[in-house]
């Protein structure tokens, strides 16, 4: 398995990714995009929290978990 520095890197780049896609879009409605936007907030503060507590399994359990929200509701 990849280092969890690379590994992070990777959903991170992933996560990003997704999101530049849904923000070009049009094909989305501004209610969905307004649930999306939550919820990177909350995705957003729990990654800072994760960080700073120093729990690198929860900050990458939060970020794959986001991630397959994205994929499940809108792909």
């Amino acid at each position: 398995m990849m280092e969890t520095e690379e590994y992070i890197k990777n959903l991170v780049n992933a996560s990003k990714l997704m999101h530049e896609d849904i923000m070009s879009n049009d094909s989305f409605s501004v209610e969905e995009l307004e649930v999306i936007q939550d919820r990177m907030t909350e995705l957003h503060e729990n990654l800072e929290f994760f960080m700073n507590q120093g729990d690198v399994n929860r900050f990458i359990y939060e970020l794959r978990n986001h991630i397959q929200w994205i994929i499940k509701n809108y792909s």
